[in-house]
């Protein structure tokens, strides 16, 4: 007479492999999940920002974006006379429902985050004038997560665009 089914030893196999399988499947998912918060976090800021633009030109108003380590505020002018800076804060208005935490912090380099002040050196303040054009000079923002694995995790602004992209040492390659 024969018994047919398992033996210990082969559910105990079948079952390890079960395990292993599904801790492997549980950390590729968070990974996919953090590459995609980061790449959803730099889609909105620039979503934001080509907004902002907009909004400047259309109003015919200039508008702050004030950067800081945790998230970034939009502001209005009332008129043209209105100084971009008070003192160290930015001088415009802020815009309701236009301030704005980011999940991950924010960075002007691998080393100095952003500040939201005016009086710095670097300046965390960028205008956009009525034409919806950034005054100054070009602005890169680096989101700062653990890993390397998001395919955007960098804007860059220039005076009429916003570029999306990858981290590459100090720089941001557009994508």
């Amino acid at each position: 007479m024969t018994h047919s089914g398992f033996s210990l030893i082969e559910l105990l196999v079948v079952i390890a492999i079960i395990v292993i399988s599904s801790s492997l499947v549980a950390f590729g998912v968070k990974d996919y999940q953090e590459k995609s918060k980061v790449e959803r976090q730099v889609r909105q800021i620039a979503t934001d920002i080509g907004e902002i633009r907009i909004r400047a030109l259309t109003m015919k108003q200039r508008h702050n974006l004030v950067l800081n380590q945790t998230g970034y505020v939009f502001q209005s002018y009332s008129s043209d006379d209105q100084p971009k800076c008070s003192g160290t804060s930015p001088g415009g208005t802020n815009l309701p429902g236009k301030s704005i935490n980011t999940t991950y912090q924010l960075k002007k380099n691998a080393t100095t985050y952003y500040a939201g002040s005016c009086a710095n050196v670097g300046g965390d303040t960028y205008e956009i004038d009525q034409r919806g054009m950034l005054s100054g000079t070009t602005a890169t923002i680096f989101i700062d997560y653990p890993g390397t694995t998001a395919a955007l995790d960098c804007l860059t602004l220039h005076t009429i665009r916003v570029n999306v992209g990858k981290k590459n040492g100090a720089n941001c390659d557009d994508k």
